[in-house]
């Protein structure tokens, strides 16, 4: 996935703009979701779940498309 096709799907699955660019730090950028969630001041646990989210939405996507 690249970052415009990551930009449609987290406008869709996250509320704010800080989740997204936390997301996108931790899939793109390789940083933890411990470092990312300090660094964008979000609560402990939200990263790890909006990261999984985010991973599970691009599964959906693949699946469907390759049907």
């Amino acid at each position: 996935m690249n970052n415009s096709g990551y930009q449609i799907i987290a406008q869709r699955i996250f509320k704010s703009e800080n989740q997204r660019v936390a997301v996108a730090a931790v899939v793109f950028d390789g940083l933890s979701s411990y470092e990312a969630e300090k660094r964008f001041e979000l609560p402990k646990g939200t990263l790890s779940r909006n990261v999984r989210k985010y991973k599970n939405e691009v599964k959906y996507i693949e699946s469907v498309s390759a049907a």
